[in-house]
């Protein structure tokens, strides 16, 4: 990636991205994750080289910075998006694998707690 313009790669990482948003709207979790190694190592690449570009280069770059910011809240929309979707599919579990009870740690508790149990031979006494 390093032999392409800084345009030509924005634009690599542009359609990686338009592909990533796609498997997520597939339902495709394997493609979900495979695409986005595959983005991640272009946008620490983006990275490394924005860093290490000089003077000449920097204005290029500068023009570009438009696209980088709706790449970065394209990503933030699509994270979003991810976690609607895993949350969908973790209440799509729940009704199909009912979670098993457990004893918890304050069993018989309710929202504010178990009542006290008595000790001794005195009851508690009710009208």
């Amino acid at each position: 990636m390093t032999n392409l313009s800084p345009s030509a790669q924005i634009a690599v990482i542009e359609e990686r991205f338009h592909g990533l948003t796609l498997a997520l709207i597939d339902g495709s979790p394997e493609l979900v994750q495979a695409s986005s190694a595959v983005l991640q190592n272009l946008a620490v690449e983006l990275v490394r080289l924005m860093n290490s570009a000089g003077g000449v280069r920097r204005a290029e770059w500068a023009g570009l910075m438009p696209r980088v910011k709706v790449l970065a809240h394209g990503l933030a929309v699509f994270r979003e998006n991810l976690l609607r979707r895993a949350a969908y599919v973790d209440r799509a579990l729940e009704l199909v694998v009912p979670a098993t009870r457990e004893k918890s740690t304050y069993s018989g508790a309710g929202a504010y707690g178990a009542p006290i149990r008595q000790s001794g031979a005195l009851k508690m006494m009710s009208a």
